[in-house]
């Protein structure tokens, strides 16, 4: 990509915060504007979660934009905290009748592809899918399928960044989260046993992951 070359597309909103940093923080209305035009956040906006539908490159560099009620405009990436990250994860309609990995699994399709009828693909009956099922039905949908069992939090911390939501096996072989968000503490996590959003600590999902032998699926 050449050094002045402007590129954005649109992604699956999700939520950054800014570093703490005893720094002018700023943004811009649109990426290749001049350093005059620039507007500096307040020190108070260090607490804000800002929500981002667009990421961008320009000049060889990553810029998040987001909208708010207020304004809206292009952070630079050196403003942007490493250590949080929370998708704006829609899950489906809960059905308790489902199965837990049927609605783990209808969750991650979901977030990617929000319009397509999952059900009419598999089936919400089912206790364990195997790995080949669960691939294919990735593949076919989504795009792409990625098994990081064993990996590190690290990775699953990666995963999230790409805004790709991670399923984790947890108390038993047919029992998911889906992992959809992270800080410094904490995993934030849609529990399908019962529809609700939670937050986990790292010492207890460790404690809990390890019981699947650190299994894990993502795309």
């Amino acid at each position: 990509m050449k050094s002045n070359a402007i590129a954005s597309e649109r992604v699956p909103a999700f939520y950054v915060r800014l570093k703490h940093r005893r720094v002018e923080k700023w943004y811009i209305s649109n990426m290749q504007d001049a350093k005059s035009e620039r507007q500096f956040f307040r020190h108070e906006d260090e607490l804000t979660k800002f929500e981002i539908d667009q990421i961008g490159f320009f000049q060889n560099h990553l810029w998040f934009h987001f909208n708010n009620e207020v304004t809206n405009g292009w952070i630079p990436n050196k403003f942007i905290r490493k250590n949080y990250r929370v998708l704006n994860l829609t899950q489906i309609e809960f059905d308790d009748t489902n199965s837990n990995e049927a609605n783990a699994l209808a969750t991650l399709v979901h977030f990617s592809k929000p319009d397509y009828p999952v059900f009419e693909k598999i089936d919400p009956t089912v206790v364990n899918f195997t790995d080949k099922e669960y691939k294919t039905v990735l593949v076919n949908i989504v795009g792409s399928y990625k098994n990081i069992t064993k990996k590190s939090f690290r990775r699953l911390r990666s995963q999230i960044s790409r805004n790709r939501p991670v399923l984790i096996w947890g108390r038993r072989d047919n029992q998911c989260l889906v992992l959809f968000g992270f800080n410094h503490k904490v995993f934030f996590y849609y529990d399908p046993e019962d529809g609700l959003k939670k937050v986990i600590t790292i010492k207890e999902l460790t404690k809990l992951w390890k019981k699947s032998g650190y299994k894990a699926i993502s795309y």
